[in-house]
């Protein structure tokens, strides 16, 4: 059975989940990948880099990730189709890309 999610937001479980997956990461990126204005996705990437090599945690300030939360949430909303992507680097996010892509139907062929 397939889940679908509410039109332009991430479930509370889903959004908690990867920002845990967060403190774990050092570098990488995490995306929020949105068709019909619906999450139906996610994608976590780990990077390692040798020099750097290293097993820990980084520690989760409670402010900071309430206005990650929020932005991320912020963000999401205004996909329809796209991805949101979340860049880390050495433990902390750097970096939130929104991809947008539009869909185009009744041309020579349907969609892109």
């Amino acid at each position: 059975m397939t889940k679908k999610f509410s039109a332009g937001t991430i479930p509370d479980e889903v959004l908690n989940f990867v920002l845990n997956e967060l403190c774990k990461i050092p570098n990488g990126e995490i995306i929020f990948i949105a068709q019909d204005a619906c999450l139906i996705q996610v994608e976590i990437h780990h990077k390692r880099r040798l020099a750097e090599w290293r097993d820990e945690n980084f520690q989760r300030d409670e402010k900071t990730f309430a206005a990650l939360e929020n932005k991320i949430r912020q963000e999401f909303s205004k996909l329809d189709f796209g991805q949101l992507s979340i860049k880390i680097q050495k433990g902390r996010v750097v970096q939130i890309e929104r991809i947008v892509r539009h869909r185009f139907t009744g041309l020579d062929g349907e969609g892109i």
